[in-house]
């Protein structure tokens, strides 16, 4: 499972460093059927505590997230590296790019502000697992995903200052699914991105000219001249005139 990271220059100084979850959380990766070896996955809570361990304290991390979700407790580590991270003065900035469900909805309560574009949405739900064993094996899963219910509850009302914890814990019993509209107003996110486009009046000011619009002023220009009056042949001085008259009269024999 792979994410990507990036980072850009700012013209004040410092570095935007970026995540990309755009994988389900996994402490593993594929299984490398060449190696007969699971490959590292990138989305899991050693190689993103590695990766930012490398940032300088006091720059900026922008968390873009597109993830259904994934393991439950690489996850919420990664949410504490992130909070922790936080402590050092470094600013955390989510984007919800696409989808930020279950585990990765976890991840972006991490980060101290956190936008949504249209078409986002968030998901939360009770926590859920398959296993195999007895009776016994089961009540004890069960219990785990109620302890691990009750956790989620906790992180998620520590975000939603706008909802209770009974609220929250009704969305997650239903598997709510929540719009940047939803997420703003229980305090899931801060800001809503609309990437409004400008009108086609300030695009057009904007605009550079092209080498068509560049030839159709070279052609106005061209025509203008063309309506114009020709400009009145200069005036030959005196001197000039008495010369040639002198001439003409002496080849006459005058």
């Amino acid at each position: 499972m792979k994410f990507r990271r990036e980072a850009k220059q700012l013209e004040a100084g410092g570095k935007v460093h970026q995540l990309f979850f755009y994988d389900d959380i996994a402490a593993k990766g594929q299984f490398n059927w060449e190696t007969w070896q699971y490959d590292e996955s990138e989305t899991s809570a050693k190689y993103i505590r590695d990766w930012l361990q490398e940032i300088p304290a006091g720059e900026t991390i922008e968390v873009h997230i597109n993830s259904r979700g994934g393991e439950v407790g690489e996850g919420t580590a990664i949410y504490n590296l992130l909070r922790q991270k936080a402590q050092d003065g470094t600013s955390i900035i989510g984007y919800i790019d696409g989808y930020a469900y279950s585990i990765a909805m976890t991840i972006a309560m991490a980060c101290s502000e956190i936008h949504m574009g249209l078409g986002t949405t968030m998901f939360l739900h009770r926590p859920w697992a398959t296993g195999a064993g007895n009776a016994d094996d089961f009540r004890n899963l069960a219990n785990e995903l109620d302890a691990l219910a009750e956790a989620s509850l906790k992180l998620y009302s520590h975000r939603a200052k706008n909802a209770t914890e009974e609220q929250i814990r009704e969305m997650m019993v239903k598997e709510t699914t929540l719009t940047p509209e939803d997420c703003l107003r229980y305090g899931f996110c801060d800001v809503l991105d609309t990437y409004e486009a400008e009108s086609l009046e300030t695009v057009d000011q904007k605009k550079p000219a092209g080498p068509a619009v560049a030839q159709l002023a070279e052609i106005k220009l061209m025509l203008q001249s063309l309506s114009e009056p020709a400009p009145a042949p200069p005036q030959e001085p005196e001197y000039v005139s008495t010369i040639k008259d002198t001439l003409t009269r002496a080849m006459k024999g005058e």
